[in-house]
């Protein structure tokens, strides 16, 4: 399980140890420096870049559960009004997959994210909008159980954005 908790806290492995580390190992060793330390006093965010307040920052997490229940209830409105004077049942879940695939890989948003003025950016290229087709199946298929989405470490970041390499931030 020290595997996981290095994961989880961005250590990114330097407590691997191996027999001979190759030359290539040994320039990423030199060239890594480490991420400021966590204090106290650092916010959301800080140890990626961006800003403490405002456009950019940080979606703090009652926006973000705010946000995956309205998506989840329009979700099942859409399921309802095509399989309607019957229930949804599962096809609310497909909509609501349809819903989380399709406009973050290409914008960076679900409607619920538009509406409360979030969206999802890589951290390789938060410039670009969209995350990508793979990354968006991958961070979708953790959300989908919840639980990954509920651990979540000092950036605000659960686990299904480490997992996709994303941050969710307030875009106003």
């Amino acid at each position: 399980m020290a595997w996981f908790r290095e994961w989880l806290e961005g250590s990114g492995g330097e407590g691997r140890t191996t027999a001979r580390p190759t030359e290539r190992e040994d320039e990423r060793a030199v060239r890594r420096t480490p991420p400021p330390a966590v204090t106290d006093e650092s916010y959301p965010g800080e140890r990626l870049g961006l800003p403490e307040q405002g456009p950019g920052s940080v979606a703090t997490l009652g926006r973000r559960g705010a946000q995956f229940l309205l998506d989840a209830v329009l979700a099942g409105v859409l399921a309802a009004l095509f399989t309607y004077p019957a229930l949804p049942q599962n096809w609310s879940l497909l909509t609501w997959a349809v819903l989380m695939v399709v406009p973050v890989a290409v914008v960076g948003a679900t409607p619920a994210m538009v509406l409360l003025g979030m969206r999802v950016v890589r951290l390789d290229r938060p410039e670009r909008p969209g995350v990508g087709l793979l990354w968006t199946l991958v961070r979708t298929a953790s959300l989908f159980l919840v639980i990954p989405a509920l651990i979540v470490d000092h950036d605000s970041r659960g686990i299904h954005d480490r997992a996709s390499r994303t941050v969710v931030v307030r875009s106003r």
